[in-house]
């Protein structure tokens, strides 16, 4: 159970590199993990795979311990700490995000005839079994068998867009989450603050396609303070620890920072009163997006 935690943590291929060798399941359906699963009615094919999921639980099957009726002993742990979101693109892409400011990116491919799929990053390939089916709310899952006795269950948090560039978990999207290895200058300090502030806005607008009813940054922790109607600026004494770990130094998080805040008080900003703050506040971040290019 602790190296499949481990696995847990860092989640597919990239937190998988210890394994050396690749898992072959064959057509072997993995076990359903949530009971309250409906029948298999996705069809096991590549678009299917496609959009954004989060990991809802992991199961392990004692091995060598039977219950009465002669069935082996599972469990399933449904905990809040599996706080981390994969999405796959029509691209052959997929990205990995976590609450904790982990973040991951790689290429996927489908076997529709053995029902896995291969997930390759750092020059590591894992191929792992996949069950797709329907939860009772009407919620698709999906059931990754990384081992006969180790299983994953997902359930999905956004299905894809039509211009999947614009996902807010799409690679071209997230690169401010990628710590730098040297001091940036000024320019490269406001690039990451910008790629920052349009994936906070891509946000907004996929939730308004998605017609979704809760707005989540959980897992893009940020300076960015949303109100209803209204852009702002969190307390200096607030900013998430994960935000400022994505800058070479805190002192040069503090410094995109203060561009942010001196642009909120400083830049002419026009009114949105539509009557739908997420529209209205996603048009607000586009306004301080472009004037912040600009300067």
């Amino acid at each position: 159970m602790t190296s499949f935690k481990l696995l847990i943590i860092f989640i597919m291929i990239t937190m998988m590199q210890h394994h050396g060798i690749i898992y072959r399941t064959g057509t072997k359906r993995p076990r359903l993990l949530n009971r309250q699963t409906k029948e298999e009615r996705i069809r096991p094919i590549p678009a299917n795979m496609l959009g954004t999921w989060r990991i809802s639980g992991v199961s392990t099957t004692q091995q060598g311990v039977i219950r009465p009726d002669g069935q082996p002993v599972t469990q399933y742990d449904q905990s809040e700490k599996h706080n981390m979101l994969i999405s796959f693109f029509p691209d052959s892409t997929f990205t990995r995000v976590g609450t904790e400011g982990e973040y991951a990116t790689g290429k996927w491919d489908f076997d529709s005839t053995a029902r896995t799929i291969f997930l390759t990053s750092n020059r590591k390939t894992e191929e792992i079994g996949v069950f797709f089916s329907y939860a009772d709310n009407g919620m698709r899952l999906i059931n990754f068998e990384f081992s006969p006795t180790e299983s994953v269950s997902l359930t999905e948090y956004g299905h894809k867009l039509l211009r999947f560039q614009d996902d807010p978990y799409f690679e071209k999207n997230n690169w401010w989450r990628i710590k730098p290895e040297r001091s940036e200058n000024d320019v490269q300090i406001r690039a990451r603050l910008l790629n920052y502030l349009a994936h906070t806005a891509s946000i907004l607008s996929s939730a308004q396609i998605r017609e979704q009813d809760y707005i989540s940054m959980e897992f893009s922790q940020g300076i960015v303070r949303l109100y209803n109607v209204g852009v702002g600026v969190v307390k200096k004494d607030k900013i998430p620890a994960t935000w400022i770990s994505s800058f070479y130094s805190p002192k040069e998080a503090h410094k995109a920072y203060d561009m942010f805040e001196d642009y909120l008080f400083t830049g002419k900003h026009k009114k949105y009163q539509s009557g739908n703050w997420v529209r209205d506040d996603h048009h607000i971040l586009v306004d301080i997006h472009n004037g912040m290019r600009k300067k």
